[in-house]
């Protein structure tokens, strides 16, 4: 998109108006090899990552939130193996409604096929693609409208905080400084139980803009690991691991850049009782 004046979709109002989650899909995701083994593909990194966390026991209980799951349902596929009750949200309509129609199995949605193969691979063929689909539509339980700007991101609904929170990509896009970063994942730490778990993914010092499309979107570009650990502590999380990855959304794609991704898991920190 060189040559003329690009007009960059902001956090906000502008994803409401411009962003399209099936361009979204069909540009990044459809193109999913299920048999092949790439660290450098940034999906299927992702899915080994969520599946080696929820195998390993590191995170347990019933109740799991998805913010900002978008239109696709990567982030939870694995989880729902083990978390029976899964809440997933988004800020936008239009995602909300590109995954309910998968949740219904309506005809149209997308075909997410070879993400519920591969799945089914890691699992060691223990499960098929079909048992992972009916899993997962049994699992979600609701899908919600979310804003991470809010201090609770789930307004106007109110729940109790959940056993395990997972967020990916979304403070990237949702969040314009890095005090906006901060103050976001303030408003998602209150949705964690004390003792409870956290995944959040997202770039290290990644682009300043992404495509879908013909339309250009913001992406918060100033993050790094020390200032990860930082907030991390001030939101009230401990135990940070966070594991880097250099990867792309799609490397069959000629004009997608790759990015040093992060994948970071904390724990809240338990309410200590004072005498």
């Amino acid at each position: 998109m060189s040559g003329a004046e690009v007009t960059v979709r902001m956090p906000g109002e502008d994803y409401v108006r411009y962003f399209k989650p099936r361009d979204y899909l069909n540009i990044y995701f459809s193109s999913f090899l299920a048999k092949e083994d790439k660290d450098q593909d940034f999906r299927q990194w992702i899915m080994k990552r969520h599946h080696q966390t929820f195998q390993s026991g590191q995170f347990k209980g019933q109740r799991l939130l998805d913010i900002g799951t978008g239109p696709n349902i990567m982030s939870v596929l694995s989880a729902s193996k083990y978390f029976p009750d899964i809440t997933c949200t988004d800020y936008v309509q239009n995602c909300r409604d590109e995954l309910q129609m998968w949740l219904r199995d309506d005809p149209g949605a997308f075909d997410f096929g070879p993400y519920l193969q591969y799945l089914s691979t890691l699992e060691g063929g223990s499960t098929t693609s079909e048992d992972i689909a009916t899993r997962l539509r049994t699992a979600v339980k609701a899908v919600l409208s979310c804003d991470v700007t809010q201090p609770n991101p789930l307004a106007p609904q109110s729940f109790e905080p959940f056993d395990v929170v997972i967020s990916s990509l979304c403070l990237d896009s949702a969040c314009k400084t890095r005090e906006d970063f901060c103050a976001c994942l303030g408003n998602i730490a209150s949705l964690v139980k004390p003792g409870g778990g956290l995944i959040l993914i997202g770039c290290i010092n990644g682009g300043a803009t992404f495509e879908v499309g013909k339309e250009v979107f913001y992406n918060l570009d100033k993050i790094d690991e020390d200032f990860l650990r930082d907030s991390l502590a001030k939101a009230g999380f401990e135990n940070v691991e966070i594991e880097l990855q250099s990867s792309n959304l799609d490397e069959n794609l000629a004009n997608t850049p790759t990015f040093l991704y992060y994948y970071l898991t904390a724990k809240k920190a338990q309410i200590v009782a004072t005498s």
